[in-house]
C-alpha cells in the first residue's frame, strides 16, 4: 500500500525535515530564549560563591599586573634619570671648552651641587616605589580579619607544611573568598603607595629636565655672545 503523501496526518517519525515546528514548540523555544536573556540581564543579584571566587581571582591577577606596571614605569624613570645625569655631567664638564668661559665657576659648582641633591632626592622615591613590601603583604592580621591564612606569606610560613595542609583541608569556600578579598585589599594599598612614590619620581624628572634646559640655554647664550663670536 502506497503512503498517502497528500494526507495531513503524517506521523512525527515520517515528518519532513523542512516541516515547520508546531506553535507549542515555537513558544517553548521563545520562552527558553527569553529566560536565558533575562538571566543574563540580571546584574543586581548577589554572586554565587564560585562566581565570587573567580571574580576575586581575576581581581588579584589584575592587581598583580598593576604592580608589575608600576615597577616597569619606575625602571623606565630610572633610565631617563640616568640619561639626564649623563647629559648634565657632559655639559658641565665641557662648558669651558665650548667657549662659555664667562660662566662663573661658582655658578657651575652651585648648579652641580643642587642638581645632585635633587637627583638623589627623587632617586629615593624610585627606591620606595621598587622596594619589596613583604611586611605589608604578610598575613599578621589575617586571623583578626577572619581569614584562615591560606594565601598570605606570613601566615603560610608561621606553620609547618602538615598544619598548612590541614588548614586547606578544613577551609570552606567562604573563608578562601574572604582571604582573597584581604589579599586584594593589601595589593591595592601597595599599588597606591607605589604610584604615589612614582608620581614624585616623574615630577622630579620634569624638574631636572627644566634645570638641564636652563643650563643649556645659559651656556648657549655665553657661547653666542659677541665676545664668543670674536666681535
Amino acid at each position: 500500500m502506497q503512503p498517502d503523501f497528500g494526507s495531513g496526518s503524517v506521523g512525527r517519525a515520517g515528518m519532513s525535515p523542512f516541516a515547520r515546528p508546531t506553535l507549542v514548540e515555537q513558544e517553548s523555544k521563545d520562552e527558553r530564549r527569553r529566560r536565558k536573556d533575562a538571566e543574563r540581564m540580571v546584574e543586581s543579584r548577589p554572586l554565587e560563591p564560585w562566581e565570587r571566587y573567580r571574580a576575586l581571582g581575576d581581581h588579584v591577577d589584575h592587581l598583580l599586573n598593576v604592580t608589575e606596571l608600576a615597577d616597569r614605569k619606575t625602571r623606565f624613570a630610572l633610565v631617563i634619570l640616568g640619561a639626564l645625569n649623563a647629559v648634565n655631567l657632559l655639559v658641565a664638564v665641557r662648558a669651558p671648552q665650548l667657549g662659555a668661559d664667562g660662566l662663573s665657576h661658582t655658578f657651575l659648582q652651585l648648579y652641580i651641587a643642587g642638581y645632585v641633591l635633587l637627583s638623589l632626592y627623587f632617586f629615593v622615591f624610585a627606591i620606595i616605589a621598587l622596594r619589596p613590601r613583604s611586611r605589608e603583604m604578610s598575613g599578621t592580621s589575617a586571623a583578626r580579619d577572619g581569614a584562615p591564612g591560606l594565601r598570605l606569606p606570613g601566615d603560610i610560613l608561621d606553620r609547618d607544611p602538615d598544619a598548612y595542609y590541614d588548614t586547606w583541608r578544613q577551609a570552606d569556600l567562604s573563608q578562601v573568598n574572604r582571604e582573597m578579598a584581604l589579599q586584594s585589599y593589601l595589593l591595592a594599598r601597595t599599588n597606591a603607595e607605589k604610584f604615589q612614590a612614582l608620581r614624585r619620581v616623574y615630577q622630579g624628572l620634569l624638574v631636572l629636565v627644566g634645570l638641564t634646559a636652563a643650563l643649556t640655554i645659559v651656556i648657549g647664550i655665553h657661547v653666542l655672545a659677541p665676545s664668543g663670536l670674536g666681535f
